[in-house]
């Protein structure tokens, strides 16, 4: 049985709720009225919720003041999930870390924190905002937005921190530099040999030295990332060895069956149908990708779509390397549903 962690949002509720997926999803929320929308945060590999500190400091504080200021901000709810198997909720029972199970129970568990029930007034929105891995959960929802399995729910939109579509990242691998880059890709795939390779290093120095090689160059982007002991925290996660295998398993999905998943999208003209937000770190992911073109074929014609490039040195870690930026960007767009 999960056991509840000491809470990391001291001012959001902190609920552990069981899932059909056999996993307890541990997560922070900050309820407001029914007609607001819920703000889903996400996060990746080789992280936890606590990545999210610095921005949903800012968009907590705001949103708490949002009475005396209206004019600020939207109202909105907040729900922040610890992945399934990454050390904080528990592993779910099949062993399977699809995105798409992975986002169903995620879904599952914000039903019964914020008692959505079928109503004549509709259903409740929400839009999904992920880093990194939280960012594919939230694509693949939102191309599965018409069946996701959560018919009281509505996916109003998407923010997408540092990522191409999965498809398209196994296909850059053909060139070296990206191949280099990203090579705990194909390595964390293979759980077995993985995992073993991992325990014998040490889950939380391995946790470390991934997110040093991810972190942007700039010694105070680097000292952002770490601030609030947000390594050490992750670093601890990593000791367990359930969040070795199951962040393995994430990655093992994330190959052969979500590619499939992908390839069969683009054969139906499958693709996201609500407003997207794509951000990314231009010193990483940016010189690697045609970032901004490589989502258009993913997105439905004439679906509202705006991309916008980090500069200043910051690396992948973009909530916690520019909190600020990152913000004033996920604001605004829950605000006006656009970007400038």
């Amino acid at each position: 049985m999960t056991q509840k962690p000491t809470s990391i949002y001291p001012d959001l509720q902190q609920e552990l709720t069981p899932t059909s997926s056999g996993s307890t999803i541990c997560s922070y929320s900050y309820p407001k009225g029914k007609e607001d929308p819920i703000a889903v945060l996400i996060h990746g590999y080789p992280q936890s919720a606590y990545m999210y500190v610095p921005l949903n400091a800012s968009v907590a504080m705001t949103l708490m003041g949002i009475e005396l200021i209206p004019e600020l901000m939207p109202h909105a709810s907040l729900f922040v999930p610890e992945l399934p198997g990454y050390g904080v909720s528990s592993l779910p029972s099949t062993g399977q870390h699809s995105k798409r199970a992975v986002g169903g129970a995620i879904l599952e568990a914000l039903t019964s924190v914020f008692n959505v029930q079928s109503s004549t007034d509709g259903a409740r929105n929400i839009i999904l905002i992920g880093h990194d891995r939280g960012a594919r959960i939230a694509h693949r929802l939102a191309v599965d937005s018409d069946n996701a399995g959560a018919p009281h729910l509505k996916i109003n939109s998407v923010v997408l921190m540092d990522i191409v579509p999965t498809k398209v990242q196994w296909e850059a691998f053909a060139n070296p530099q990206a191949c280099a880059a990203y090579f705990h890709w194909p390595f964390l795939a293979n759980v077995g040999q993985a995992t073993k390779m991992i325990q014998a290093y040490g889950g939380d120095q391995w946790c470390r030295d991934l997110i040093q090689r991810a972190q942007g160059s700039s010694p105070e982007v680097q000292a952002s990332s770490a601030a609030d002991g947000a390594h050490d925290v992750y670093a601890a996660n990593f000791k367990k060895r359930d969040a070795i295998v199951g962040s393995c398993e994430d990655y093992q999905c994330g190959s052969v069956q979500e590619v499939s998943e992908q390839t069969e999208d683009n054969e139906r003209g499958r693709r996201i149908n609500v407003p997207t937000l794509v951000v990314f770190s231009e010193e990483k992911l940016g010189t690697m990708h045609n970032v901004a073109g490589s989502w258009k074929d993913w997105i439905a014609e004439g679906v509202h779509y705006q991309a916008r490039g980090i500069g200043g040195k910051k690396g992948h870690y973009l909530p916690e390397e520019a909190p600020e930026q990152i913000a004033h960007l996920v604001l605004q767009w829950m605000q006006t549903g656009s970007v400038e």
